[in-house]
Formats: C-alpha cells, structure tokens, sequence
C-alpha cells in the first residue's frame, strides 16, 4: 500500500490517558486510560486481556499494568495489547493500513525508539511511522515553530526549548513535580481537615476534586491571608455516594507547590526556575524569543489562574528585562495529539517518514536518522 492510500493515526499515549484519532482531525476520537487488566488464570486455555475503559471496570477481579510509567514504556509485552486494543477497539482500523504518528518523551532512550519501530513493523505491519517528540508537536499545536514547552502530565513534568521544530535536548530540564504528586498534596491537605481518601477508586475523586475546583492563587500570600480572615465561604463538593467534602484554602495550597516546592516538602526548583535555567542552557541571541513563546501544556496547565501567574513570576525576574515573557496554554487539552494531527497532515513532513521498506533495507536502527 502506498503512503497516499494509507490512513493517518495519531497516537498519544501517556502514564495515565491514551488519545487515539485520525490525522487531520481537530480532536481524538478515543481518549481511555492507558492500563492493561489481565484476569488471574486461563479462560478455555487462553488468559483474559482487558484494556482502557474495560480494565478500569474489570479491576476488581483483575490485575492492572500500566505500560507506560514517567512517559517511557516499561512493559513492552502489555504495551503491545494497548496498541492492538487501540487500532482495533478505538479506532477499528487495520494496522497495515496505517501510517502511525506516534508521540514519545524528548528524552526517550534510543533502544526505545528501536523497539517501537519493531513492534509496529513487525508485529502490527504497519505502512510508515513517525517518533514525534511531545514538544515539538505542542508547539505545533500552539501555531508555532519555536518555543519553550513546560508539560506536565500526570507522571512526568520538564521544560523544552524547541527551535524550528525540533527540541533542544541538552536543555531540556525535569521535575518531580507532576501531576500524580500533586493529587498526592492534596490528599495530604485533605487527611489534615479530617477526610481520608486512600483507595484507587478515592484517588480518582481527588484527580476530579482537583481538576475542578482548584485554583492558582494570583498572590498565594494575600489569598492565605484573605482566607485566614474569615474572608469567601467554603466550597462544597457533592461525591458521587451522596456525601461531601468542603475545601477551604485547600484549593489553591494544592498546586502551589509548583512555585513552592518546599510546601510540599520537595527541594527541586520551582516550575519558573527550570523554564529560566532551560532557557539560559540555549543560545543567548534566541534567549529573547524563547522568553516571549513559552507555551505550556499537560493536564496540571489547566488549572484557572496558572498562565496570568506564570507571566507574573516571570516578570519578575532580571534576566527578563526587555522581555515580556509571554506564556501561552496550548489551544487544548490534548495538544501534543493535536500537534501530531497537523504535522501528520502536512505534505512538507512527508519525507520525514520512516517507510515499512526503509525499515526493511535498514533495520531498526534507522530510527536513528530519522528521528533524532
């Protein structure tokens, strides 16, 4: 099958969530979690293999395995399932009929890389494939070409300088701070007012409370100590059994870890910090435009409040005189899929393309010109 005549998929799949869709399309048409259930023992000879959505309701009479853990995939035996799962259940295409954009951590190992084009030649036929770094494809999503990306998803947190497309890895600079230890700092706060949430299906609650009613202070000072003061009211949150939780200055204490670390008892810098030192790790003359294109982007870029107080910590600094330090958030949710949706689609990136027939002539390590 020619390249012409093969579909596009784009695939998205992190520590937490997969997306799943069509190049070209402005949303993905499957978003599920990226686990794998398996069932103990054999059914008629055969073990019984959950994925995503079936797993999470199957979990109580089976194991769960999450592939993929800080961004990197660590269990290629399951990650094989998710994959067969997400051509045939979500997408219900054929692999072989496929051209697959596949988004990898920019600091993915390069064995990594090797394996992937493996198991998607080899075992699923795939037509061509294409290892896009995550921030590069953000900064797509952005409207952009160059740019600082600071991502943080829910087991992986860094901050990368992209320039024409590709990202700068001797800049690229990560953090402990993700999402999952945010949900961590929250279920903290929450145990010191009295409320325990302690199973997986708790943990979920506080990934919802979080992700809906919590906050970015604009000042996190005169917000304590407008709280302290009797000031606003609490804010109730029904859960689903009925009952309910009332948060207080617990909203915005839960995310300010990522300006004050030490809140939370970490000792890495905070989330300013590492955009200025992966900025000042690049050129100095693209350090002006760096500053006025820092996007941000992964599930923590959506609390209310984070972009106005981002560009107001960056304004602050000195190394910032003359600059405006402009922070954008991605046009989406999902903007590294949506990156790789564009990208998949244009015409200009067709030669950046890994064919099943280069993979023939060079192996797996061709990935390596390729994608680099």
């Amino acid at each position: 099958m020619s390249y012409e005549d093969s579909i596009g998929v784009v695939f998205d799949i992190g520590s937490q969530w997969a997306k799943a869709g069509f190049a070209g399309e402005s949303a993905p048409r499957a978003v599920f979690q990226s686990t794998v259930g398996r069932k103990p023992g054999l059914t008629d000879g055969f073990p019984e293999v959950y994925c995503g959505r079936e797993a999470i309701l199957k979990r109580g009479v089976s194991q769960l395995t999450w592939p993929v853990q800080e961004g990197l995939i660590e269990d290629w035996e399951e990650m094989e399932k998710l994959w067969h799962h997400t051509f045939y259940k979500e997408l219900m295409v054929a692999p072989e009929e496929s051209r697959v954009m596949h988004a990898v951590h920019p600091l993915v190992p390069e064995r990594h890389k090797e394996q992937m084009a493996e198991i998607l030649f080899e075992t699923f036929a795939v037509n061509s494939i294409y290892l896009a770094q995550s921030p590069a494809l953000v900064v797509h999503a952005s409207g952009r070409t160059s740019g600082v990306v600071w991502e943080n998803g829910f087991a992986c947190c860094y901050a990368a300088p992209v320039f024409e497309g590709f990202p700068l890895k001797h800049s690229i600079i990560t953090s402990p701070i993700t999402g999952q230890a945010i949900t961590k700092g929250l279920q903290s706060l929450l145990s010191n007012i009295g409320y325990s949430f302690t199973t997986a299906i708790e943990i979920e609650l506080l990934e919802r409370i979080k992700a809906e009613i919590c906050y970015v202070a604009e000042d996190y000072e005169e917000e304590l100590s407008f709280k302290k003061s009797g000031g606003d009211s609490k804010v109730r949150y029904e859960l689903p059994d009925g009952q309910h939780v009332l948060l207080d200055q617990e909203r915005f204490q839960c995310p300010e870890v990522l300006f004050r670390p030490a809140l939370q008892g970490f000792s890495c810098p905070s989330i300013v910090d590492d955009i200025c030192k992966c900025i000042s790790r690049c050129d100095m003359d693209f350090q002006g435009m760096f500053f006025d294109n820092i996007v941000i982007s992964g599930g923590t870029s959506q609390f209310t409040g984070i972009e106005h107080r981002l560009t107001r910590e960056l304004a602050l600094r000195p190394r910032l005189a003359g600059s405006g330090g402009a922070v954008a958030a991605a046009a989406f949710a999902h903007a590294a899929w949506g990156g790789g949706a564009i990208l998949a689609e244009l015409r200009s990136a067709r030669g950046r393309w890994m064919s099943s027939g280069e993979y023939e002539d060079g192996g797996a390590g061709r990935v390596h010109h390729k994608f680099f």
